[in-house]
């Protein structure tokens, strides 16, 4: 992997919630399609849970179906007295806002991470990091992107045809791929389940089911407090794949930027 600065990753979570609350809300075109391509696997291996009850459970990760509702991000940030973990968190009640107030930072970044570079370089000089963020939360930005009627910015613009491994400027560092090593087949691995192999604390993942329920509280009754554990979590999401980074990649210093997200490796506490 190409050596990026600390300085220059972007550490990336993304959680969504269903656009439908029911089957029934949705347009003809999209309720036959779901029926016809996502139903069959809850008739072939869970037939016991009802047609309504498995769409709420399983459309939050398919763009056609749902929506970004938090946008969650951290940087380590270089300063005069040495580094501090900087972090944004993107939410609204509407989606279009989060996205485009995210393409807003992401431009900020791109050009924090070029500032003192020359036009004529070519090599990547900026990293977008996340978990199975090439199989998930990069696809499902583009094309919510594009539902909402949002100019791709340039990077999904000129990524949508390339191979996961032609991705540069930025480069993409996906946590799970850098656990499979050179293994081809598909070794999905969650990410608490990764931060407890590695020894790092983690609070109990957020289901799928509470993430939508938080999001309706807040819709429904215009309180944005109903929402805070959904932001709390994506968040921690953001800082453990940081962590998760650090000590698969082991940067030259990796130790006091751990020490500065809250935790000390026992490589560090050895010494």
């Amino acid at each position: 992997m190409k050596n990026i600065p600390i300085d220059k990753i972007l550490f990336l979570d993304i959680e969504t919630a269903p656009l439908f609350r029911s089957l029934e809300n949705l347009p003809e075109y999209l309720r036959e399609y779901w029926l016809r391509r996502y139903d069959k696997k809850r008739l072939k291996d869970t037939a016991s849970i009802m047609e309504e009850e498995y769409f709420l459970e399983k459309s939050g990760i398919h763009a056609l179906y749902s929506r970004v509702v938090c946008i969650g991000m951290g940087f380590f940030a270089r300063e005069e007295n040495g580094y501090k973990w900087r972090t944004q968190v993107l939410t609204d009640l509407l989606e279009k806002k989060i996205l485009l107030d995210f393409i807003t930072f992401w431009d900020r970044f791109k050009q924090y991470s070029r500032r003192g570079l020359l036009d004529i370089v070519k090599f990547p000089v900026y990293g977008l990091c996340g978990h199975n963020i090439m199989s998930f939360d990069i696809p499902f930005l583009g094309r919510r992107f594009l539902l909402n009627s949002i100019p791709l910015p340039d990077f999904w613009k000129d990524n949508q045809y390339k191979k996961p491994w032609q991705l540069e400027d930025p480069l993409v560092i996906d946590t799970m791929l850098l656990w499979n090593f050179t293994a081809y087949e598909n070794s999905f691995i969650p990410l608490e389940v990764l931060a407890g192999a590695l020894g790092l604390p983690f609070s109990k993942s957020l289901s799928h089911t509470e993430i939508r329920e938080a999001f309706y509280r807040w819709e429904d009754s215009g309180d944005r407090g109903e929402f805070d554990p959904v932001v709390k979590y994506c968040m921690e999401d953001v800082r453990v794949v940081a962590e998760i980074y650090l000590l698969m990649q082991q940067p030259e210093g990796y130790e006091t930027f751990l020490n500065i997200l809250g935790y000390e490796s026992p490589h560090y506490r050895e010494k």
